[in-house]
């Protein structure tokens, strides 16, 4: 018996003159062999055809097989795999990655080395500067946009000194900001038709004219599952958006402060889709404690919890001015405002706004329209839930003023008005016209002092 020099597996030269494991010649075979071709060779050296009972190959013994070769080769094969794994992930997440402070001392000079497709990961600290994309598709995150702690620890500071963060060359959606907090300059500004991504981030204490915490302008990023508190601006002190279509999705606005519109400001033929935030908290020294929305927009507000905002005058939860949007699905809820706590809607006379499916609640006006307060207009107001709103003076739930709303299949239950004659329910003036089904289809139940009062 010998072993094999190639693969050290045992077995008879006798018997074999080719290891009949890995087909390599033995050193008897080999000598035989000399002078002959290699045809020859492999006819000569091809194992006979062993007896019938001899037909199963014997299995070495264990201790030889783990010493042997085979084992380093399959070794080999399995580490070129993992190799091979790896490579095939850095493709796929597309671009290489740079570290920033390792490899360059800012963030900016990381982003000027970039070409498209990279991914810079900047470590946790506090970086002073204002950072521009500069129409590079690349996605600059930090180490753990998913970790609270890291996020709140990786601070891009504007220094007071103007835009934090800008994406105004067209940037698409390979563009990409991700757990960071940005904080002390104008926020984040996105314009020139850029369509970025701006998620899991922390945008606070930011002060702009238009759009404390994001300002928007002719473009349709998609600004998802951030944190939006503490920023200022005259109008949208959270966000402002004008003549764009983004998606604002997962996000929670709260704490912010303008005079118009305090957590977003919507307007000028805008089209976002607002769904699934949080916009609580915030307060407007006139207009739209929540939301404003205006000049011809036409948004989808939906699924949002829009709770706990303030205006000095109208528009508690949100204002609403010559547009029309559909709000639908939301909890409206805790506004406070002098004329309507949770909803103002003025000038806008399609019936296309809707306002469908809302749980409007605990709302208050300090003069008329405790839930919903409309001038000038024409929404449709169906499927709604509107309760223990309170107005001080005039339409417990709603109050509506030279207008022609449709109201359809809506729960009015537990609202009030101060004044005796005010509507607990609806109160609506001599030159409106309320829509109803005949028969009435809408529910009514412990509204104080009465359900319907016309002027």
């Amino acid at each position: 018996m010998i072993d094999c020099k190639s693969c050290g597996m045992n077995f008879d030269e006798n018997e074999y003159n080719i290891c009949p494991y890995c087909g390599e010649a033995s050193a008897a075979g080999m000598a035989d062999s000399e002078g002959a071709t290699l045809e020859e060779v492999v006819t000569e050296k091809k194992p006979e055809k062993p007896d019938k009972a001899e037909t199963k190959l014997k299995k070495p013994p264990k201790e030889k097989a783990a010493g042997g070769k085979l084992k380093y080769v399959l070794i080999g094969i399995v580490v070129l795999a993992i190799i091979a794994a790896a490579v095939t992930a850095a493709l796929t997440l597309g671009g290489s990655s740079v570290t920033v402070p390792d490899k360059y001392a800012t963030i900016q000079e990381a982003i000027d080395a970039a070409v498209d497709g990279d991914v810079i990961v900047v470590a946790v600290g506090v970086y002073r500067e204002n950072i521009d994309f500069k129409g590079k598709n690349i996605v600059l995150r930090s180490t753990d946009p998913d970790d609270p702690a890291v996020v709140s620890e990786t601070i891009i500071d504007g220094r007071g000194s103007g835009t934090v963060v800008s994406f105004r060359s067209g940037e698409g959606e390979g563009a990409v900001l991700s757990g960071f907090s940005i904080t002390r300059g104008s926020g984040i500004l996105i314009s020139g038709g850029s369509i970025p991504l701006i998620e899991k981030c922390v945008i606070e204490d930011n002060t702009a004219e238009f759009g404390g915490g994001i300002a928007i302008f002719d473009s349709s990023p998609s600004i998802v599952g951030n944190t939006i508190v503490g920023n200022s601006g005259f109008l949208g002190g959270g966000l402002f958006i004008e003549e764009s279509s983004p998606l604002i999705e997962g996000n929670t606005i709260v704490g912010n402060r303008a005079e118009m519109g305090s957590g977003m400001v919507i307007i000028s033929n805008s089209a976002p889709t607002v769904i699934d935030n949080i916009i609580a908290d915030n307060t407007a020294v006139r207009l739209g404690g929540g939301l404003v929305i205006a000049v011809n927009s036409k948004p989808v507000i939906k699924g949002n919890t829009i709770a706990g905002n303030f205006a000095e005058r109208n528009g508690g939860g949100m204002l609403i001015e010559e547009s029309e949007p559909v709000i639908e699905d939301n909890r409206i809820s805790k506004n406070v405002a002098a004329n309507g706590g949770g909803i103002f809607i003025v000038n806008s006379l399609s019936t296309s706004l809707l306002i469908a499916n809302n749980t409007i609640d605990d709302n208050l006006a300090y003069i008329a329209g405790g839930g919903i307060y409309m001038e000038g207009s024409s929404p449709t107001i169906e499927g709604n839930t509107f309760n223990d709103n309170v107005s001080e003076f005039l339409g417990g739930a709603a109050a509506v003023y030279n207008s022609s709303p449709l109201f359809r299949r809506n729960k009015f239950e537990n609202n009030q008005a101060d004044d005796l004659a005010g509507g607990g329910a609806i109160w609506y003036s001599a030159d409106s016209v309320l829509g109803l089904s005949d028969p009435d289809d809408n529910t009514y139940l412990l509204n104080i002092p009465n359900d319907l009062l016309r002027e």
